[in-house]
């Protein structure tokens, strides 16, 4: 499955690559531009707050979006169940799970951050599609999982219908994996006719069965005359229906899928490939993290409390100073609260005491606090909750608030030493220690199942 996405062969879009780097390194930027139009007092820490927790939302809704939806299998929905099988198969891709809800803009989505990975289709358009043009739709799909383009894209948006500024945003990168999946949805399908009913059905509804596909797709030359239309692209995080029509035959003509093509025609086996056998009552090793997850979960919440201590202790600093104080004396006030204390009411906290930005304290005096209060009430921080990851014992139960303070505690005396050994083990010192350990949710799901 690797194969398909790297080499000279890979059947990623060209430019996917480098668009993905690109959008994360100017995300913020490019919020806090748009922030600035929109509200001209909005700084870096607000747009941080405010990105994280868009993406706590999406998180939390991506939830409810699977929990309310109906699951199918060979006993419920046989035959859609069995192209999402047959699909996955020749992917070698693990069996996600497969739900039907209502959904009037969005035909299929994958989403998730880790196996099982979650199929939703639209009951709306099921009944629309025949069942190979089924079959590109639903390939199209797998291939945002097996290409990874789930575990950044499950961030952005709960149903794939992603809205304006997450598109303007993040769409450099959104179009060309688009453009990447359609190219797995044209070798699941095996007919260029084939995708592109399928993409004339999810654009233009029972419509699209009326239209001429080899005309359609020649008013993408129209389109890339124009500068003003080729501009109005940028605006969704989908490309045009004729630009995908197009970059498909471009593809089929291509090399590279008489290689792929050759692959996907092999012998395949009737299952795909089975998730690690479940049903044990203790966590191992398997389900806990690795370092690089963790890190990334890290660095939300550092985001998160940088940018809480900042925004509170400004807007703190400018309730104390307001405009009553004349502009000498609230400056002077205002650097003397900037070395000493911030204020809330009656309450002084010395910035000696915080990490913030600016002031004389360590990471490992705040951290562990800020750990122990979310994980002993939720079993979660929010970059735990975005990166798909909970605290538990090592028989899958909450921890006790006493194993959360001891846990925390240890993480704070030895980070020095957990740091430099966290490449080398999925169990720090501290999970042994207190008796935890940090693990995956979809693990958790994974034994469920």
């Amino acid at each position: 499955m690797r194969e398909l996405f790297s080499g000279p062969t890979s059947l990623t879009y060209r430019g996917e690559t480098l668009a993905f780097w690109l959008t994360l390194l100017c995300a913020l930027p490019a919020a806090a531009l748009i922030g600035f139009f929109i509200h001209e007092e909005v700084g870096i820490s607000q747009v941080a707050l405010f990105v994280v927790f868009a993406m706590l939302y999406v998180t939390l809704a991506r939830g409810r979006l699977v929990g309310s939806s109906v699951r199918i299998h060979e006993a419920q929905y046989p035959e859609l169940f069995a192209i999402v099988k047959r699909c996955a198969a020749a992917l070698e891709l693990p069996l996600p799970m497969v739900f039907v809800r209502e959904d009037y803009a969005v035909p299929v989505i994958a989403v998730g951050l880790g196996e099982p990975y979650s199929l939703v289709i639209s009951s709306t358009w099921i009944e629309h599609f025949r069942d190979d043009e089924m079959t590109f739709m639903v390939g199209r799909e797998l291939g945002h999982i097996a290409s990874g383009h789930t575990r950044f894209t499950s961030l952005l948006s709960v149903n794939g219908n992603e809205n304006p500024i997450v598109s303007l945003i993040f769409g450099a990168f959104l179009r060309r994996a688009e453009l990447t999946c359609d190219r797995v949805g044209l070798l699941c399908c095996g007919s260029l006719d084939v995708a592109m009913r399928a993409i004339a059905i999810a654009s233009f509804s029972k419509f699209g069965r009326k239209i001429d596909y080899a005309r359609f797709a020649e008013q993408h030359r129209d389109v890339m005359a124009d500068q003003v239309l080729r501009w109005g692209e940028w605006l969704g995080a989908m490309p045009y229906a004729t630009h995908r029509i197009d970059a498909m035959r471009w593809f089929i003509d291509s090399n590279s899928y008489r290689i792929h093509e050759e692959w996907f025609l092999r012998e395949t086996p009737a299952e795909p490939p089975a998730l690690p056998q479940t049903g044990a009552i203790h966590v191992v090793r398997k389900d806990c993290v690795g370092w690089w997850r963790r890190l990334g979960a890290y660095v939300v919440d550092l985001i998160v409390v940088f940018a809480l201590i900042q925004t509170i202790g400004s807007g703190v600093i400018h309730e104390n100073v307001g405009e009553k104080t004349p502009p000498a004396a609230a400056a002077h006030a205002k650097d003397t609260l900037d070395q000493t204390a911030i204020t809330i009411g009656r309450l002084h906290i010395p910035w000696d005491v915080l990490p913030a930005i600016g002031g004389s304290a360590t990471l490992p005096v705040l951290m562990p606090l800020y750990f122990i209060l979310l994980v002993t009430i939720v079993g979660q921080t929010p970059g735990m909750m975005i990166s798909g990851l909970r605290v538990v014992r090592t028989d899958f139960k909450r921890p006790s608030p006493w194993q959360t303070i001891w846990r925390y505690a240890v993480a704070g005396f030895l980070f020095w030493l957990i740091i430099p050994l966290s490449p080398f083990s999925r169990v720090y010192i501290h999970d042994s220690l207190s008796g935890t350990r940090l693990i995956k949710n979809e693990r958790v799901l994974a034994r469920m199942t």
